[in-house]
C-alpha cells in the first residue's frame, strides 16, 4: 500500500474559456479510483476554483480586485466539488473537501489536527480533495502556492509518491531538453505564464525538491495525459523526477519544511560546527538574536555571515535569550530558572538543511 498525492493546475482542469473540462476531469478521477483500489491512499490537491469561478459568474476574463477574486473563488469551489463528486461517483469512490492555508501547517497543533482529519478519512475509505482557502487567503492567491502545498501534504502526511502535474512534459533545459533527473547544476529555461494557472516551474521545482528531501518519490510531469499517474505509480520514471533522500522524522521534517518561523539566531563558529556535528546549541555560541519569538516557536539558525544553517525550537523566549547570550550553560539556571535548559536549541529539535 502507498501514500500518493496528486496535485493538478487549473490550465489542466479548465478550458480557455473558463468552463471545467469535463471530460478531463472524469479521466483524472478514473484513474486515481483505479489506484486507490489497489489499497492505496490518495490525496489530489486541485487548483481551478478561481478560473471556474469566471466561467460561471461572468464569462471572460477581467483585472478585478482581490475581493473580486476571493468571490469568484466562492462561485468557483462549487462548481469544481459539483463535479468531482460527480466524477468520482462513477467509480463508486466517495469525496472530501479540505480547504486550508500555510497557516494550517506552521502551528504544530492545527498541523496535527489537519493530518489527524486525513487519517481519519483515509480510514473511512474517503478521498481527500484539498485546495487552498482562496476565499480568505491573499498571498495564496497572489502567488500561487498549490504546487507547495501539495509538497507539505506529502511531507506532512508522510507520503510516498507525489505528481505535480504540469502543462509540460516536465522540467526543461536551456535548449528545450526535458531534465529526465533533476540536476540543481543545469539551467532551467524561462517559460512564459499559461493562461490560468498563477504559479511557474521555479515553484514546481522548490515544491518538488523539498518533499524529495524528505524521503517522497516525486516528479513532475505531463498533466495532460493523466496515464502518467499510473506509470509513475508502476514504477516508471515520467517526466522529471528528483533524487529522494532518506526518510526523515515527522517533527523533524515539520521543522524544516512546514513550520513557521518568528525569530532568527546567529551562532559563531564553534556553534556552527557542533551543528554539522549533530550537537545542541548552547547560548555560549549565540552571537546575536533578531525578532520576537517565545518558549516553543521555531526560530532560523544562521551562521555569522548571515547564511542559513537550518532551523529549531528554541528552549527560551528571545527577552530571555538576551540575557544569556554568549554565556556558558552553568550560569543560565542562575540567571533565568533553576530548571531551564542548558541548551538553546536541542539537537532532537533542530533541522539543519543540506
Amino acid at each position: 500500500m502507498a501514500k500518493i498525492v496528486v496535485k493538478v493546475g487549473s490550465n489542466l482542469l479548465v478550458k480557455e474559456n473558463g468552463e471545467l473540462d469535463k471530460s478531463y476531469i472524469i479521466e483524472l478521477a478514473r484513474i486515481l479510483s483505479t489506484i486507490k483500489k489497489e489499497g492505496n491512499e490518495i490525496i489530489l490537491v486541485t487548483s481551478g476554483a478561481r478560473a471556474a469561478g469566471y466561467g460561471k459568474a461572468i464569462q471572460e476574463r477581467i483585472d478585478e480586485d482581490l475581493y473580486q477574486k476571493q468571490a469568484l473563488c466562492a462561485i468557483g469551489q462549487v462548481q469544481l466539488m459539483k463535479l468531482y463528486e460527480t466524477a468520482f461517483d462513477m467509480y463508486d469512490e466517495r469525496i472530501s473537501q479540505i480547504l486550508i492555508n500555510r497557516n494550517d501547517f506552521g502551528d504544530r497543533k492545527r498541523f496535527l489536527n489537519l493530518r489527524n482529519t486525513v487519517i481519519g478519512l483515509s480510514e473511512m475509505g474517503v478521498i481527500p480533495l484539498a485546495n487552498e482557502n482562496d476565499t480568505v487567503a491573499t498571498e495564496e492567491i497572489t502567488f500561487g502556492d498549490n504546487d507547495l502545498l501539495a509538497a507539505m501534504f506529502a511531507i506532512g502526511w508522510k507520503s510516498d509518491m507525489l505528481l505535480l502535474l504540469s502543462s509540460v512534459k516536465g522540467v526543461l533545459d536551456i535548449n528545450g531538453t526535458i531534465i529526465e533527473r533533476f540536476d540543481k547544476a543545469r539551467k532551467i529555461k524561462r517559460m512564459t505564464a499559461t493562461s490560468w494557472g498563477s504559479g511557474g516551474i521555479e515553484t514546481k521545482i522548490r515544491a518538488a525538491r523539498a518533499a524529495s528531501a524528505t524521503g517522497v518519490r516525486t516528479c513532475i510531469c505531463d498533466g495532460r495525459d493523466v496515464n502518467n499517474i499510473e506509470r509513475f505509480y508502476r514504477g516508471q520514471d515520467v517526466g522529471t523526477t528528483f533524487a529522494q533522500s532518506d526518510k526523515t522524522k515527522s517533527k523533524k521534517a515539520w521543522i524544516g519544511f512546514l513550520s513557521h518561523t518568528t525569530g532568527e539566531i546567529r551562532i559563531n563558529g564553534g556553534a556552527k560546527k557542533a551543528v554539522k556535528d549533530k550537537k545542541s546549541i548552547l547560548p555560549v555560541g549565540i552571537v546575536e538574536i533578531n525578532g520576537q519569538f517565545d518558549v516553543g516557536d521555531v526560530v532560523t539558525v544562521k551562521d555569522t555571515n548571515g547564511c542559513s544553517l537550518g532551523r529549531g525550537i528554541t528552549n527560551f523566549s528571545n527577552t530571555q535569550a538576551l540575557a544569556i547570550i554568549g554565556k556558558k550553560s552553568e550560569t543560565i539556571r542562575t540567571t533565568i530558572d533553576p530548571n531551564a535548559s542548558k541548551a538553546f536549541i536541542h539537537v532532537d529539535n533542530f533541522w539543519l538543511e543540506e
